[in-house]
């Protein structure tokens, strides 16, 4: 009986079952070209709903209202991002960089359906 074929299968389906637990287990992270939101920035419209969906998440945490998810970065997000850099004590420039990605997304760990994709992070 030739043992190798054996041995070889199970390496196999071990590094592929660690492959995929480890993926799995990952924490989630912006893609390094994900646009940066405020005046002044690409303000790509799905970061922007990005935004506008998980501040909508904590809006009432920060003092601001909730804000309308319409994909427009305008004076109300500008307000939210702000606000929201305001109570996580960040410097409220009212530009959503990877310092207010990064508090943003673990302030809405549960809710991110997707958007760690588009909001810039660490």
């Amino acid at each position: 009986m030739n043992i190798r074929k054996p041995l070889a299968r199970l390496g196999f389906v071990t590094a592929s079952v660690t492959l995929a637990v480890t993926a799995w287990a990952a924490p989630a992270q912006a893609h390094p070209w994900a646009s940066w939101i405020g005046y002044g920035q690409p303000n790509d419209s799905h970061g922007v709903v990005c935004f506008q969906d998980l501040f909508n998440d904590l809006w009432w945490k920060t003092g601001y209202h909730p804000i309308a998810e319409d994909r427009i970065f305008g004076p109300d997000t500008d307000g939210a991002i702000r606000a929201f850099q305001q109570w996580k004590g960040l410097r409220p420039d009212g530009i959503v960089g990877p310092a207010t990605g990064t508090a943003l997304l673990d302030e809405t760990r549960d809710n991110w359906q997707g958007c760690d994709y588009y909001i810039p992070s660490y």
